[in-house]
């Protein structure tokens, strides 16, 4: 007897380098100049770019 089988997922083309390459690309590093938290201003509301103890990046309402 076999156990349930798990739906599939529909196929998804692969990202591409094309694709990609047209997408702008920024470091972090240039994003926050050597800070840990920057605020960025998105269709008039605020939001906190940080970067948590664990070097991860964590945006905020």
């Amino acid at each position: 007897m076999t156990g349930p089988t798990m739906p599939t997922q529909p196929d998804r083309p692969p990202a591409t380098d094309e694709r990609l390459a047209s997408v702008p690309t920024v470091s972090s590093k240039q994003l926050l100049q050597g800070g840990r938290e920057l605020r960025i201003i998105h269709d008039g509301q605020m939001y906190r770019l940080q970067v948590t103890r664990n070097n991860k990046l964590i945006l905020q309402k």
